[in-house]
């Protein structure tokens, strides 16, 4: 798989999920829904892609990488780790945090050879599967549409009037 096919969906979904934030008023931005703000899902977004750049690291060299150890958990310890981290940063810091730390992942990519995005280096995902760079930024670019459509959701709660729903 080449460069651009690889990375141009996870950028186009970081772009819409930037593009819906900015568009929250901010009292919707740390509104919860279902438990997490705009905020939480921002610094989510962060810790993934940071986390996605050592898990490459370590399918690169042929190690399982360290965050499968918190899937049984469903990653709740990563995810609690990465809104605690953030809490104090202002909408337009995790945005920038956001592109910076996606703009390191996608400048590791784009130093692999084209073949290395999908080899697996005998390293298995935690379902069984091969697991691949290739693999880790289709997932990714997963985790942002569905963030966005809950930010979508923060939004629309706000310009009905009513309340955004809360776990």
């Amino acid at each position: 798989m080449n460069h651009d096919a690889a990375l141009a969906p996870l950028e186009q979904a970081c772009r819409a999920l930037d593009a819906a934030v900015r568009a929250l008023p901010e009292e919707r931005f740390l509104a919860p829904l279902r438990g997490w703000s705009a905020r939480d899902i921002v610094a989510h977004l962060i810790g993934w892609n940071r986390h996605m750049i050592e898990a490459s690291r370590s399918i690169l060299s042929g190690e399982t990488p360290a965050h499968y150890a918190d899937a049984p958990d469903g990653y709740r310890n990563l995810n609690a780790a990465h809104a605690a981290a953030h809490s104090s940063l202002s909408r337009d810091e995790l945005l920038r945090e956001l592109e910076g730390s996606l703009l390191e992942l996608t400048t590791l990519v784009q130093s692999l050879p084209p073949e290395e995005i999908d080899d697996s280096h005998g390293v298995l995902h935690y379902s069984g599967r091969p697991a691949t760079v290739g693999d880790i930024i289709r997932s990714l670019a997963q985790d942002y549409r569905d963030h966005k459509a809950e930010i979508d959701e923060l939004g629309l709660a706000s310009s009905s009037g009513e309340p955004a729903a809360s776990s």
